[in-house]
C-alpha cells in the first residue's frame, strides 16, 4: 500500500487572493512598503514570517508583529477567500477508490488547514491533516512531513499491520520537494500552484504534473514499475 502527502496551498486550494490581501494588510498597517505581485506570491506557501523576513529585511521581532496584523485580516476574512483546483477533488476521489492511504502536510497552521478543507467539504479523504504547530517550533516543512510519515506508519501498522511501500510527496514550491527527498518521500511536483517549473526541478522534483490527473498517472506509473 502507498501514502500520497498533499501540500494544501497552491496544490489543492487556490489561496492567494486571501494570503496576498493580508499579507498587504499587514505591511500597511506596519507602515512597510508594500512589495510587487510576483513577490507577494512568493508568500504562499513558507511560513509568513520567513517570507515577511526575507522579502521585506525585517527581524524577528518586527516580523512577528507584522505576522500579527496578517492573522488579523486572515483568520477572519482571508481564509476563505480561496477555491479548490479544478479536478482536485476527483482526483482525491479515484486515490481513495485505489485503496491508497491519502494525507495533509501543509506550512500553514493545523487548526486553520482543518478549517479550510472542511469548509470545502475535503476532510473526509484524509486520514490525517498535518500542520504547523508553532507551539511546539513545528513550522518548517521537513518536522511537519517528518511527523505526518510517522503518524502514517503508526495507522498503517495499527490498521493492516503492513508498513507502508510508497511515499509520495505533492506540492508546488520547491520547499515540498526538498522535504520530500530529504525525508525519502518520491517528490511529485505540480505547476498549476504558484512555483515555477524551473524551480520544482531545481529542488529535485521526481514528477512534474501540470494537472490533478496527471498525478494520478505519474504515481501510477511508478508503482506499477
Amino acid at each position: 500500500m502507498i501514502c500520497v502527502l498533499f501540500d494544501l496551498d497552491g496544490t489543492l486550494t487556490d489561496s492567494a487572493e486571501g494570503i496576498k490581501k493580508s499579507v498587504v494588510y499587514a505591511l500597511e498597517k506596519k507602515g512597510v512598503p508594500v512589495p510587487a505581485d510576483d513577490i507577494l506570491t512568493l508568500f504562499i506557501g513558507p511560513p509568513i514570517v520567513d517570507s515577511l523576513r526575507e522579502h521585506c529585511g525585517m527581524t524577528e521581532a518586527e516580523a512577528e508583529e507584522t505576522y500579527g496584523y496578517f492573522k488579523e485580516r486572515y483568520h477572519t476574512i482571508g481564509k476563505f477567500e480561496n477555491k479548490v483546483y479544478k479536478d482536485v477533488e476527483s482526483m482525491l476521489v479515484t486515490l481513495r477508490q485505489t485503496n491508497t492511504y491519502v494525507a495533509v502536510a501543509t506550512a500553514k497552521p493545523e487548526p486553520l488547514a482543518k478549517e479550510v478543507l472542511e469548509h470545502f467539504g475535503l476532510t473526509k479523504y484524509f486520514e490525517i491533516i498535518k500542520g504547523a504547530d508553532t507551539a511546539r517550533g513545528m513550522v518548517h516543512k521537513e518536522d511537519i512531513l517528518k511527523e505526518a510519515l510517522n503518524d502514517m506508519k503508526e495507522i498503517s501498522s495499527n490498521r493492516t499491520k503492513k508498513e507502508i511501500t510508497g511515499w509520495y510527496m505533492v506540492g508546488d514550491r520547491k520547499y515540498d520537494m526538498e522535504a520530500a527527498k530529504k525525508l525519502g518521500c518520491r517528490a511529485v511536483a505540480v505547476t498549476y500552484g504558484y512555483g515555477t517549473q524551473e524551480e520544482l526541478e531545481a529542488a529535485g522534483a521526481d514528477y512534474i504534473c501540470h494537472t490533478p490527473s496527471d498525478v494520478i498517472l505519474n504515481i501510477a506509473v511508478d508503482t506499477l514499475l
